[in-house]
């Protein structure tokens, strides 16, 4: 019984270099086995498992996607200056006041990024805005393929706006943007090589709605691109 019991003191003196040598390792003490190769073996391993876990993380950080790439920062919209405003009027009702913002403050076209932002002042479901959309692609002469695509890309991303609701695009090139709604962000539309040409110009499509010089409202035009100004 003694030399059991000094046997398992010195076991138990050997595991004290162990910074945890649990079950197999009190097993082994109490066995009377040798427990300094072991421990030796234990940290090798778990180095090696440090550093698989650290490969594999980094392997998962690389294979994410990279939408976020596709999106400014809020910091960047923060520091966005405004080219102009203006409202749009239907009759003798004012829909939304729109707003134009560019890193610099300047407009040029096809010069990205840009957002554009509209708050509205009316209660509007999304399938109106759709139309609105449609008819606005239209009259800028797109056919009616590509705007079928289009559409199909918005429809049941644009939610219902109410009173107040703002609801932004910010382009970062002609076949890359994303919708804010309430500095929320929505979705991105990007799109890359393999994409339909009609899905390539979505961006600048959109865009061309409030900015082409065929824009149904070139008042509104005028003072969003900063050549007029609005008292709104």
């Amino acid at each position: 019984m003694k030399r059991f019991i000094k046997g398992v003191n010195k076991g138990a003196k050997q595991a004290g270099k162990l910074h945890n040598p649990g079950f197999a390792g009190l097993l082994m003490i109490l066995l009377g086995l040798p427990t300094q190769g072991w421990a030796d073996n234990l940290q090798i391993q778990a180095q090696q498992t440090q550093a698989q876990q650290a490969q594999a993380q980094s392997q998962v950080q690389t294979s994410e996607p990279k939408a976020a790439q596709v999106e400014p920062s809020k910091v960047e919209l923060a520091s966005f200056r405004e080219v102009g405003r203006g409202e749009m009027d239907w009759w003798f009702i004012t829909l939304y006041r729109a707003r134009l913002l560019t890193p610099d403050g300047s407009y040029q076209p096809n010069s990205f990024p840009q957002q554009l932002e509209i708050q509205y002042y009316r209660d509007i479901p999304a399938s109106r805005l759709l139309e609105a959309t449609k008819h606005q692609w239209l009259h800028l002469g797109y056919d009616r393929e590509q705007i079928s695509a289009w559409l199909a890309l918005l429809e049941g991303l644009w939610p219902d706006v109410e009173q107040g609701d703002r609801l932004s695009f910010v382009a970062n090139g002609p076949q890359q943007g994303y919708f804010l709604f309430n500095d929320k962000p929505l979705a991105a539309i990007a799109i890359d090589e393999s994409a339909s040409s009609e899905h390539k110009r979505f961006a600048g499509a959109f865009l061309a709605i409030w900015l082409s010089e065929r824009s149904s409202q070139p008042q509104l035009r005028a003072q969003l691109i900063g050549e007029q100004a609005c008292k709104c």
